[in-house]
């Protein structure tokens, strides 16, 4: 426990120096003149760092990190500059599709069904990571996301427990070290590129659970609120006729943030994530199966639990339109 504790302040420390050199150093390139983004790429490279310095603590393809870190460092171009929503697409099905290629290769499949495959997480990629988007922001909204998924890992007590363990305090470490800046309006983002790596490390966990099983399922849970809203805000914008690609606030954290602050808009997210799992645990009972019991968990109670949150919480303008 000691070294779990010395491990989460260490790497929490850590990635708030990083924060304050990437702030630094953002000021210094003139043509920067927007709030420092894209800070999610040091994920990935603190794991990079951490695997190289104790190679014991993870027993995974480290490979799957370094394309990860990679997509995130290609993808910083839009934070820098900004690309083409096409550029966007094809970058993060393309790094989707090679992140299953490469996990893929010890799995007896024919040809057919890799390429189906490839393309079905390829498009996947791109769902998640517009979805992760959609979520950052200086409100610590996507900081819980990374916390939550952290504290799932942290508590898994499969084969791999101990790597995802401490995957879990890298998690938690870092949402922490980052949430310390993010708290604060136009402070720090976890940007574009950071979006784009948590997708792929979602991506990659839902990769290692479809090969193996061996992942903690309950991390379908941390995405299960996100995902409805994105959907449901879709809705809303393609009923009123709205440019898909233009900004909006039509988000229930969003509302709520608006109406509330003080970060009551993550209430509902850990509300969501621990009703799903309490309740999958009951139906567990009759089901006898623990995936298909979170997911029938959440396919029952996120959707009546967001309209009720959007119903209670925020403007009825809102409920189902866009405040006009």
């Amino acid at each position: 426990m000691l070294n779990n504790i010395i491990i989460f302040l260490s790497i929490a420390f850590t990635t708030f120096i990083f924060g304050k050199c990437y702030i630094f150093l953002w000021s210094k390139i003139k043509e920067l003149n927007s709030t420092p983004s894209g800070f999610g790429v040091m994920l990935p490279l603190v794991l990079i760092i951490i695997s190289i310095i104790k190679s014991d603590l993870f027993i995974f393809p480290i490979s799957s990190v370094f394309i990860i870190f990679l997509a995130g460092l290609i993808y910083l171009i839009d934070d820098f500059k900004g690309l083409h929503h096409w550029i966007r697409i094809s970058i993060a099905f393309i790094f989707g599709a090679l992140l299953f290629f490469v996990e893929v290769q010890n799995v007896s499949y024919s040809n057919v069904i890799i390429i189906c495959l490839i393309i079905l997480f390829g498009v996947i990629s791109v769902g998640l990571t517009n979805m992760m988007n959609f979520y950052d922001g200086a409100d610590l909204n996507i900081a819980s996301i990374i916390l939550l998924a952290g504290i799932i890992l942290f508590h898994y007590p499969g084969i791999d427990g101990q790597t995802y363990k401490n995957i879990g305090i890298v998690f938690c470490s870092f949402s922490i070290g980052f949430g310390v800046f993010n708290r604060k309006p136009n402070s720090l983002y976890l940007g574009d590129a950071g979006s784009f790596v948590m997708a792929l490390f979602f991506l990659y966990f839902l990769i290692s659970f479809f090969i193996s099983k061996n992942v903690p399922v309950e991390l379908i849970t941390v995405l299960a609120l996100p995902l409805f809203d994105v959907f449901y805000v879709m809705l809303i914008r393609l009923y009123y006729k709205h440019d898909m690609l233009s900004r909006n606030y039509l988000h229930l954290y969003q509302r709520i943030d608006i109406l509330y602050g003080s970060f009551f808009h993550i209430v509902p997210q850990l509300t969501n994530v621990l009703a799903i799992i309490s309740l999958s645990r009951l139906i567990n009972i009759f089901l006898m199966d623990k995936t298909y019991s979170l997911l029938l968990a959440g396919f029952i109670f996120t959707p009546i639990f967001y309209l009720i949150c959007r119903y209670l919480f925020i403007e009825r303008s809102y409920f189902f339109g866009d405040g006009k």
